[in-house]
């Protein structure tokens, strides 16, 4: 059965998702790889009509810019090695628990250092994937804390008024409704941390809607 969080809050988090030895190895991948590549994103997606138009005051107003930074590692994202890897623990997973099949998706290995951060934004159309049914965030990292930055917020809807405080503990899996346009940001990562911060990001299309 779905958690039942998927549909009213629009997110839900599976702790210690994988093998302690699988998820180890993942981070040990990341941490080894020297060509990252600097995204520096600056778009109007908050004006009226935009992609990250939301009613809620506390979110950012229609004249505002949207701004995220980070590293991707593309090189990594575009081996068969780590491509096998996505599919036998992630996109296997994703499969046999919402009983869908995934059509498509679109997903980057992140690394937040040092300031990077994003602003508040939706995630129901990205990149190559026509129709985002599921977001899918997962966490590797020695250690973390809560004020070294770098916490997901969340929330339900564009017209809420508040935001639920995720901090990316190491192999957590957090699976986000992308259908119930739940607004989120990364905040920013304090300059004395002692670690990056590294992520899965994908962005998932199945089959058939993920409604009720």
């Amino acid at each position: 059965m779905i958690n039942k969080d998927f549909y009213e809050k629009g997110y839900f988090i599976i702790d210690n998702f994988l093998d302690t030895s699988i998820s180890k190895s993942i981070l040990e991948d990341f941490k080894k790889q020297e060509n990252w590549f600097r995204v520096d994103q600056e778009r109007p997606h908050y004006k009226k009509g935009g992609p990250f138009e939301m009613e809620s005051k506390f979110f950012p107003d229609h004249d505002e810019i949207y701004f995220q930074t980070s590293w991707r590692a593309k090189h990594l994202e575009d081996s068969p090695e780590w491509k096998n890897i996505f599919k036998e623990y992630f996109i296997n997973y994703i499969e046999s628990y919402f009983s869908r099949t995934v059509i498509c998706d679109t997903t980057y290995i992140i690394k937040s250092s040092e300031y990077d951060f994003s602003r508040v934004h939706t995630d129901d159309l990205r990149g190559e994937v026509d129709r985002v049914d599921i977001g899918l965030l997962y966490y590797v990292c020695d250690d973390w804390k809560w004020d070294w930055g770098g916490i997901l917020m969340i929330g339900e809807n564009t017209k809420a008024n508040n935001m639920e405080a995720i901090i990316p503990i190491n192999n957590r899996l957090v699976l986000i409704n992308n259908q119930k346009r739940c607004p989120h940001c990364i905040t920013p990562v304090a300059k004395y941390a002692k670690n990056s911060r590294y992520a899965v990001a994908s962005f998932i299309g199945c089959d058939k809607s993920l409604d009720r």
